[in-house]
């Protein structure tokens, strides 16, 4: 069975019932794993909403902002979740970005990479049952092995994604680049000396999937247009080849978009296109697509993460 992921965002107007049914559809449907985003919501808690209404499906964080909970609080919701969905977490960090950390959040945003290193230790060590520097008691050791996933963009995450995690979470990354992001992951296990294969490599696809081409490109650009808003998705559209692009982006009019960055970037259109674009990621070495559904023309959130299950069905 081919490996598949979805995410389902209740920031964009799901009810949590909404997002329970979701991921049961999408475990009906052969799905590997559902992931919940996060920004101004809690991706955690979601995860153990969606583990409360499945049995099979891997839950997951995509990506958990780590400026945002203490390594020891993240560490024991993980360690929660872990045991309650008996071992159906998976764990993705990023760093976010900076205005949204130092914006919206009033965080500092130093040495990011070099915080993520130490986070991702400090919850190692919580789920291995020892204590942090300070702590007054021994903390609850995980029930399993939580497997931790970095959310990267820049190839220096994606080689620590190798160094550290069990796998990598790479975004809006065009099949041009898979290459060097693998390469980027290889360099990062042969420093920790641990076999390439131990490290899932994914990456999260915009899915527009309409009958109506031109409109499923359409609902591509305009989002695209809000990623190449924020400075590391800009740089990361820059480096991929959509320089013109990126500098239209930059202006932060939430447009600037071509379509052949859509077609790119996203699998556009009818179900049967839909399905042969994905299988090409596949090709170029990704081990499972995460779908990030987009609403075409009149659909509705619900109704876009819906047929993007229906669409990729197992």
């Amino acid at each position: 069975m081919a490996r598949i992921g979805v995410v389902a965002a209740n920031m964009s107007g799901l009810t949590f019932t909404e997002l329970q049914d979701l991921a049961k559809n999408a475990e009906a449907a052969g799905f590997e794993a559902i992931f919940s985003p996060e920004f101004m919501n809690d991706s955690l808690i979601n995860c153990q909403i969606m583990a409360q209404a499945t049995s099979r499906i891997k839950v997951g964080t995509w990506i958990a902002n780590i400026y945002l909970r203490h390594a020891a609080l993240c560490a024991q919701s993980a360690i929660a979740i872990d045991a309650t969905s008996d071992g159906r977490l998976i764990l993705g960090l990023g760093v976010s970005h900076r205005p949204i950390v130092e914006g919206l959040y009033q965080e500092k945003m130093e040495k990011p990479r070099t915080f993520l290193r130490q986070y991702i230790g400090a919850i190692r060590d919580m789920a291995a049952g020892k204590e942090l520097p300070g702590m007054a008691m021994q903390p609850r050791a995980a029930t399993n092995h939580i497997p931790i996933y970095i959310g990267a963009l820049a190839l220096g995450t994606v080689t620590l994604s190798g160094e550290l995690a069990d796998g990598v979470m790479l975004y809006l990354c065009p099949k041009s680049r898979i290459p060097s992001a693998l390469a980027a992951v290889e360099k990062g296990a042969a420093k920790a000396g641990r076999p390439v294969s131990d490290i899932d490599i994914t990456t999260g696809i915009l899915s527009c999937i309409h009958d109506d081409a031109g409109l499923a490109t359409e609902a591509a650009r305009n989002n695209l247009g809000f990623y190449g808003g924020l400075p590391y998705y800009n740089k990361l559209f820059q480096e991929n080849g959509f320089e013109a692009e990126a500098a239209e982006m930059a202006k932060g009019a939430g447009q600037g978009a071509s379509a052949r960055m859509a077609q790119e970037l996203a699998v556009i259109g009818p179900p049967t296109q839909c399905r042969e674009h994905l299988a090409s990621f596949r090709e170029a070495g990704i081990h499972m697509p995460i779908l990030n559904p987009v609403p075409v023309g009149e659909q509705t959130y619900a109704q876009a993460v819906q047929k993007a299950i229906e669409t990729f069905a197992q």
